[in-house]
């Protein structure tokens, strides 16, 4: 059974150690994360995401409907498929950064004032559990 875990003031999203399968780009766009045993989970994104690595950064532009987030920027990231998350902090700020085991590191945050991120474990129509986590990011605080 996956929990929140809290560290000081932050949330340890508990998909530490899965891997990202695919992308979801129904409604608002996101990120499916598969675990060892099969269990899904979702993020999706509602403003711009932040990519770092070693060498560079860049930002991809919000991805709610209609603001011009399309395949073509998600290509980008199709390098990440089959890569393990190392660590995924939702800070107390609402921001969140996931941290590949590759050394890519994603952060998104709200530049609008409202929700930036959902997080849901089990990925929605996927399976039933006892106690579903959902958490999400807004300027300044967490909602879980």
């Amino acid at each position: 059974m996956k929990i929140l875990e809290k560290r000081d003031c932050d949330l340890i999203l508990p998909i530490e150690g899965d891997s990202l399968v695919s992308f979801c780009e129904t409604g608002l766009t996101g990120m499916v994360f598969e675990s060892q045993i099969s269990e899904q989970s979702l993020i999706m994104f509602e403003d711009e995401l932040r990519i770092s690595d070693s060498n560079s950064s860049y930002v991809i532009c919000g991805t709610k409907p209609g603001t011009g987030f399309w395949r073509a920027d998600l290509l980008r990231l199709d390098y990440l498929i089959g890569c393990r998350l190392k660590e995924a902090v939702a800070r107390y700020n609402g921001c969140m950064i996931l941290s590949f085991e590759t050394g890519e590191r994603l952060e998104i945050e709200s530049t609008t004032g409202y929700e930036a991120w959902h997080f849901q474990y089990p990925r929605p129509h996927t399976r039933t559990v006892k106690h579903s986590i959902s958490v999400h990011g807004a300027q300044g605080f967490l909602i879980y």
